[in-house]
C-alpha cells in the first residue's frame, strides 16, 4: 500500500514529529517556497512549530 503525499512527510518526521532542516526545505522548495517565507507569514500556524519543523505545522501551512 502507497502512502499519501501528508503521511509520506509525516512517516519521514522524527519522534517528536519534526523533520530535519534539510527535509524541510525540500518540502518547501517542492511547493515553490523557502523557509524565509516562513517567517514573512505564518499562515496562523504556531511560529514554535514552524521553528522546529514540525512535519504537520508545515504541511498545515502549505495548505495541506
Amino acid at each position: 500500500m502507497s502512502l499519501c503525499y501528508e503521511d509520506s512527510v509525516l512517516d519521514a518526521a522524527d519522534a517528536h514529529g519534526n523533520l530535519t532542516s534539510k527535509q524541510a526545505q525540500r518540502l518547501l522548495s517542492d511547493h515553490g517556497f523557502a523557509l524565509s517565507d516562513l517567517y514573512e507569514d505564518d499562515h496562523g500556524v504556531c511560529p514554535v512549530a514552524l521553528d522546529s519543523y514540525n512535519a504537520q505545522a508545515l504541511l498545515f501551512w502549505l495548505g495541506y
